[in-house]
């Protein structure tokens, strides 16, 4: 039986009007985006290939091709803040993935109270950043702070200056930033956890294998299409870090905590060097960039190790 032809073009195209009314509908939100991230990152490129003139205001008063690039891969400070970037991301990593994989498979086993610690372990992921860093600034605070306290109460001198030194500084930072994100890794680990099948546990368990080479040999590389993920997320999260920087530290003492993030808002803001600043965010997105493909690497060869 021949049904009838729409008005206006072959059996089952779309009308002429109905894309219009599609296009209509979706436009605005093309403009909002394209207006929110297209814009500055378009705007973003010119800069960073301009010299910038902001007297009387703020305006391109020639372009210098790649010459704001090769003065910050020529520079110094840039080097630095790049290997800070590389090992405050390598130590974000290490030490949440560490403390979430144990409170994790703390929370995978049944014990009373499971839901209450469940909530208390995901509280820190509700304090907003700017309000986790002054709290850590109360902590880490010389004279009255809670961590110099405890250390007094166990006996100790209690006067470490937790801000104040330019190694611990930054590890004081890496503290606040692990507490942060130990509830967001947790969640996702525990998820992961809860998909390993208990038949393949147990089966290890019959063959003698204690807890360690349980986990070792049997629950982690079940795991590892889960952790690599999440190790790629907290990697990028850690070279983009500002928030914590800015009200713990300010980037000090020195340069000590001045990652590429920070450094990309000290050359825009403080030296008003747009050029500079631009740069230096573009040469962060290519170290992002890099970072991912290399873990996303890791990612699918931790899928073909499983699968296989």
């Amino acid at each position: 039986m021949t049904g009838d032809i729409p008005a206006g073009g072959e059996t089952g195209s779309p009308r002429l009007p109905g894309r219009r009314a599609a296009v209509a509908m979706v436009a605005p939100a093309v403009l909002l985006v394209a207006g929110v991230y297209a814009y500055p990152a378009v705007s973003t490129v010119l800069y960073s290939l301009a010299s910038i003139d902001l007297s009387p205001r703020f305006r391109i008063t020639g372009f210098v091709g790649l010459r704001n690039f090769a003065r910050q891969l020529t520079s110094s400070g840039f080097w630095e803040a790049t290997g800070i970037t590389v090992y405050f991301g390598v130590m974000l990593c290490l030490a949440t993935v560490v403390l979430s994989f144990l409170i994790a498979l703390l929370l995978n086993r049944t014990f009373m109270g499971r839901g209450l610690v469940r909530v208390t372990v995901l509280l820190p992921w509700a304090v907003p950043p700017v309000a986790s860093g002054v709290l850590w600034v109360q902590m880490f605070h010389a004279e009255f702070g809670f961590l110099n306290g405890l250390i007094r109460a166990f006996g100790g001198e209690g006067s470490v200056i937790w801000l104040g030194g330019q190694v611990i500084a930054l590890h004081s930072v890496l503290i606040a930033e692990v507490w942060r994100w130990v509830p967001f890794a947790t969640i996702f680990l525990l998820a992961g956890l809860q998909t390993v099948p208990r038949t393949v546990r147990e089966a290890a368990a019959i063959d003698g294998a204690g807890s360690w080479r349980t986990f070792r040999y049997v629950t982690f590389p079940l795991m590892l299409p889960v952790v690599v993920p999440v190790v790629i997320f907290l990697f990028v999260w850690a070279m983009k870090v500002f928030d914590t920087i800015f009200v713990l530290t300010r980037g000090g003492p020195s340069r000590a905590t001045t990652t590429l993030n920070f450094l990309v808002y000290r050359q825009g803001f403080e030296q008003f060097d747009f050029g500079s600043a631009a740069a230096s965010a573009y040469l962060l997105s290519a170290l992002t960039v890099l970072a991912i493909a290399g873990l996303g690497w890791m990612l699918y060869r931790t899928r073909r190790l499983v699968r296989d």
